[in-house]
């Protein structure tokens, strides 16, 4: 509906009011503003996937850098606004998800471990944190997990999604942990009180809302191949299934959450 935005690959920044946006045919990509239209033109990808996408600072900000992770390939691309590449930093172990926590970009790696990705003198570094694995007993019907790393207010948290193993692919819960940095561990969360979870393939969002419509303490996601959204109620814990905008055809693969 929006002509910027047709025919283009979407990716919320870790500024909410800018977007990060590719064309789908050209492959050029830019930064856009939503409010002011603003479009600001960075450098084409080449072989780089944006999983995820950060800007140290405000676009105007002559220091500003622009950060894609690129998780298949475990390497950060980064460049100023303006400029005609991106610069790579290859990342060992792989990493697996990344989000923003108190202005710093944060990288859970193999085995839940964590690092922060900053730039220095125009350099990226990467400096682990150290922290244990998640501590978990697997009910014995569950094969696979699915983990995400979220900000949620004052928490970083790891949300991790069991699967079946029949039928394959099917949702059994979720269990949310979030990190205490003076023990450097995980510990599990039984609730988390007003706030709302909302999970798609690319990764998740954490608010407080007033809506009624909308759950608290509930996980919203979706399943492969599913045109419904569902709820993952924290108390109960059971799963329903929760489909506000039903003129909207939900696709799994394409579903992302942006919060402006």
């Amino acid at each position: 509906m929006i002509p910027d935005l047709r025919n283009k690959f979407i990716l919320a920044t870790s500024r909410r009011e800018w977007l990060f946006v590719e064309d789908r045919d050209s492959d050029d990509c830019s930064l856009w503003n939503p409010a002011s239209l603003e479009k600001i033109r960075l450098p084409p990808l080449e072989d780089l996937a944006c999983s995820s996408c950060f800007l140290s600072s405000s676009p105007s900000d002559p220091q500003s850098f622009v950060l894609v992770v690129d998780v298949r390939k475990n390497v950060i691309g980064y460049c100023k606004p303006g400029e005609d590449t991106f610069r790579r930093h290859n990342v060992e172990p792989s990493i697996s998800r990344a989000t923003i926590f108190k202005e710093e970009i944060f990288l859970m790696l193999e085995n839940c471990e964590l690092a922060i990705a900053d730039v220095e003198n125009s350099e990226l570094r990467v400096r682990a944190l150290g922290n244990k694995d998640i501590n978990w007993s697997n009910p014995g019907c569950i094969p696979a997990t699915r983990d995400y790393l979220i900000s949620s207010d004052e928490d970083l948290l790891v949300v991790s999604e069991m699967i079946y193993t029949l039928p394959m692919g099917q949702i059994y819960g979720f269990i949310v942990f979030r990190m205490n940095f003076t023990e450097g561990i995980w510990e599990e969360l039984k609730s988390i009180g007003d706030r709302t979870i909302f999970l798609s393939t690319c990764g998740g969002i954490s608010c407080s809302l007033k809506d009624s419509r909308v759950k608290k303490n509930a996980i919203y996601f979706v399943q492969h191949d599913d045109r419904h959204i569902h709820m993952y109620d924290l108390e109960d814990q059971s799963i329903s299934k929760a489909s506000p905008c039903s003129n909207i055809d939900y696709h799994s693969s394409d579903l992302q959450w942006i919060m402006l």
